[in-house]
């Protein structure tokens, strides 16, 4: 079993290399590296041109030497280069090749601190079938392991499932479990009478969802024995709900799939996409058919 990192063709990425190194780290898997660089011929459309196949190689090589100086040096790696027609096709592919667990990706240009979802991520966040992890801008694990798993806790029919397998990822890491609730805009209201609405909405929501986490997590004996902690951030929007949430070292949120997606594939409603974009820390997205 692997973790798969989609490494860019064309910049550093310091960021994702970190990640993997973590996620390695904390799950004793080894790390395959992989460059996806785009097939110029198209069957019966396009010929084949030997001057373009040197330049996508010479351009992956590249790479993935930019990758062998940035790897953390304590983890086990392997390098490889996919031919595709997308980035995120290639990197589905080789995943199956190489028996992944994951794909990791780092962030498109943006905030530091922040993930910025490049077009490769959101194309994985919308349709691979195994959990993808993405790293914020600019992270740096220090040589460090997975030390909480917090879930993105939405209280719904599905949450039993999503509970029982960050429960499980959190064993596999050896790490605390958490579940963390997220409101934004709970006002019904603006201006002075704002908060007169927005504190018995917020303390409803809160006694909902605390009943459901402890249904959920009584359905789950490892859960249960581990009684994790649920947090609530609240906020205007989605980046003051975040940041109400005390985030540190070590951490990962987990953010399970849209129930209106396929079954077998990541694919994020448009709450938990926003949240991936506001979340300070890395994003362990899992499909519904990996959780179950």
């Amino acid at each position: 079993m692997t973790i798969l990192v989609g490494y860019p063709a064309k910049r550093r990425a310091k960021a994702v290399l970190s990640l993997a190194g973590m996620l390695a780290r904390s799950s004793s898997q080894d790390v395959v590296i992989c460059t996806a660089v785009p097939d110029p011929w198209v069957p019966e459309i396009t010929p084949d041109n030997p001057a373009l196949r040197t330049y996508a190689d010479e351009l992956a090589e590249a790479a993935l030497e930019t990758a062998r100086q940035d790897m953390p040096s304590d983890v086990a790696v392997h390098y490889a280069t996919i031919t595709a027609r997308s980035a995120a096709s290639g990197l589905i592919d080789a995943a199956q090749q190489y028996n992944a667990t994951m794909i990791v990706v780092g962030s498109a240009m943006g905030l530091a601190e922040r993930i910025a979802v490049s077009s490769v991520a959101d194309r994985l966040l919308h349709s691979c079938p195994i959990p993808v992890a993405v790293a914020p801008r600019g992270f740096r694990a220090a040589g460090g392991k997975v030390k909480r798993v917090t879930l993105a806790f939405r209280g719904d029919t599905h949450s039993i499932v999503q509970v029982a397998a960050a429960e499980t990822l959190a064993t596999h890491f050896e790490a605390d479990l958490r579940l963390a609730a997220f409101a934004v805009d709970v006002a019904a209201t603006a201006g002075i009478r704002a908060h007169l609405v927005a504190e018995p909405i917020l303390a409803d929501w809160r006694a909902h969802l605390g009943s459901a986490a402890d249904n959920a997590v009584r359905s789950d004996p490892a859960s249960a024995q581990r009684n994790p902690e649920l947090v609530f951030g609240a906020g205007d929007d989605w980046e003051d709900a975040l940041d109400a949430v005390e985030w540190k070292s070590g951490d990962v949120l987990v953010i399970g799939s849209s129930q209106a997606g396929p079954l077998s594939r990541v694919f994020l409603g448009s709450n938990a996409t926003t949240i991936v974009r506001h979340t300070p820390v890395p994003v362990l997205a899992i499909p519904r058919e990996a959780a179950e």
